[in-house]
């Protein structure tokens, strides 16, 4: 039975912070093991060219510390545009390699006026992204199965994920009758050890500040949308207000996945 990993990263805000956006994201990088390998390879050596004198695996590319100055990353004293070239070749990584992006982007500033906890925003993500996961799976055929592999947060975000993919109907997609869902487990790592976790927390960032207003992102966010997946010859599908919007035009800075307001209809209730 062949097996695919999609690994997960988040960035935005899901929690009502003073000065958070009002956006919370998810990036999934999907793909069989010997591509997601040539992936970390790449990633791997990028890290060596920006810091020579370092082993890649002793510090974590992570855009936030990069952009905001947090966890004393080695990229946080050089300047804007070395920062955004970083973020540029990262996605050009990801774009170039024979794995399948996902992109899903929650209005958490709506869903937390509705009564929504980070909790269950965190849920609402997962499992937009676990519809897209089994659908991919699907049409893939043979059996293929997709083992979730995310950064290891707050515990309390960790179970609204698992809750998300142990859900018997997930959205609109429903599994046969005795059918097996597709999308098997969820790990959770640390994510300095896995530079496959470190690449989707940075396109995770770039679609969070591209959605947000920051022109600076837009060519990158381009690339992303060209490279996330189709299924069935359709742009991975956007939620507006709270229904499926089938044109891939959108009058909002982002034509990708969004879900905006209302929970998904099984929200709250055990699969």
């Amino acid at each position: 039975m062949p097996e695919w990993v999609c690994h997960v990263d988040e960035s935005g805000n899901r929690n009502g912070a003073e000065g958070g956006s009002d956006y919370f994201v998810l990036c999934g990088i999907a793909g069989s093991l010997g591509s997601l390998g040539e992936l970390a390879e790449r990633i791997r050596r990028l890290k060596l060219e920006l810091v020579p004198r370092a082993d890649p695996a002793s510090w974590e590319l992570h855009a936030g510390a990069m952009f905001h100055g947090r966890d004393s990353s080695p990229l946080g004293s050089i300047g804007l545009p070395k920062k955004l070239a970083v973020m540029r070749s990262v996605v050009n990584l990801v774009s170039d390699s024979d794995v399948v992006l996902f992109k899903i982007a929650v209005m958490s500033k709506k869903m937390r006026k509705s009564g929504a906890s980070a909790a269950r925003i965190t849920e609402q993500a997962m499992a937009l992204l676990a519809e897209l996961l089994e659908r991919l799976a699907r049409e893939l055929g043979g059996g293929t199965v997709i083992r979730v592999v995310s950064d290891n947060t707050h515990k309390k975000y960790r179970l609204a994920m698992e809750r998300a993919l142990s859900r018997r109907v997930t959205g609109r997609v429903r599994l046969p009758p005795g059918g097996e869902r597709r999308v098997t487990s969820i790990e959770f790592v640390d994510s300095r050890s896995s530079a496959l976790v470190q690449a989707a927390d940075a396109i995770a960032y770039i679609i969070h500040r591209h959605i947000a207003g920051d022109k600076s992102f837009a060519d990158m966010a381009g690339v992303i949308e060209r490279k996330s997946w189709i299924s069935r010859g359709r742009c991975a599908e956007k939620i507006g207000s709270g229904r499926r919007v089938g044109s891939t035009r959108s009058r909002r800075p982002w034509g990708g996945t969004v879900y905006v307001g209302r929970p998904w209809r099984g929200a709250g209730k055990r699969g």
